[in-house]
């Protein structure tokens, strides 16, 4: 009886951890182009493309991230610059960005776009694809994301969700050569059949604003870009499990808890 127990057991944790690896490797980590996790203090890029930023006019990494550090950006003049490189350019026709977010507001709703917006992730100088927060300048649509592109058709697209309540909240934006889809906190916040390709040749990535406007206020944590387009389930294992973690660039929960139970096990 003790034998079919323990064999019961084994199976039953083998199980758990083939379920846990298999959406681990569900989002192929050849396709991260720019990965930011901001655990060394800095911008360095973790995806192997040696995609590193540099931190302009006082932005810092401070620890209080939603996964350890984050970058900080003071709503004035503070961002991140990533110089364009030929994998930031291979997000031409396929794509996705993610980031968690936890932004401050910034003062009452007026009508004077768009300034005062937080860019969470911005391919500048011509607004060639961008995840966007809108600030007070937007009137009643402060708070809500933005997505999109200058040569898109449509170019933008806004969903109905705000997220400048000093929370953690999650972002992403996917686009797959026909339809764009905003992500928030792991639920399609609107999508909209969409043509055309991201005019990114060449461009430089900004993270947390750009070198004349749309500073964020707030915390920004496990930026991304990917040279594909994720699926809703990719998009909620990287919510949930962690940037680095689903690309294996982090320690991976389900190998230590693999070991512990097998020798919890063998010792009953």
């Amino acid at each position: 009886m003790r034998k079919n127990w323990t064999m019961l057991l084994v199976l039953t944790v083998l199980g758990t951890v083939l379920i846990s690896f298999h959406s681990f490797a569900a989002v192929d980590s050849a396709t991260a182009v720019g990965v930011w996790l901001f655990d060394d203090g800095d911008v360095s890029d973790a995806s192997g493309n040696g995609n590193d930023g540099e931190l302009m006019n006082g932005a810092e990494v401070v620890n209080g991230g939603k996964w350890g550090m984050a970058l900080s950006l003071d709503g004035d003049d503070d961002y991140a610059n990533v110089a364009n490189s030929a994998s930031l350019d291979s997000t031409a026709e396929a794509y996705t960005g993610v980031a968690w977010v936890k932004l401050q507001r910034k003062g009452d709703p007026y009508s004077g776009c768009c300034a005062d917006d937080h860019m969470v992730i911005a391919f500048t100088t011509s607004w060639n694809n961008i995840l966007n927060v809108f600030g007070p300048g937007r009137n009643t649509n402060q708070g809500k994301v933005e997505v999109g592109s200058q040569e898109l058709n449509p170019r933008w697209l806004f969903g109905p969700t705000t997220v400048n309540d000093d929370q953690w909240h999650h972002l992403a934006f996917t686009y797959d050569g026909a339809k764009k889809i905003l992500y928030i906190d792991g639920e399609v916040d609107i999508d909209q059949d969409t043509t055309g390709a991201f005019g990114v040749t060449g461009v430089d990535v900004h993270l947390g604003g750009t070198p004349t406007e749309r500073i964020a206020l707030g915390l920004m944590d496990e930026i991304g870009i990917f040279n594909v387009s994720l699926e809703q389930t990719d998009i909620q294992n990287i919510m949930n499990d962690g940037l680095g973690s689903v690309l294996g660039l982090t320690p991976v929960t389900p190998q230590g808890r693999l070991t512990t139970t097998w020798a919890n096990i063998k010792t009953q």
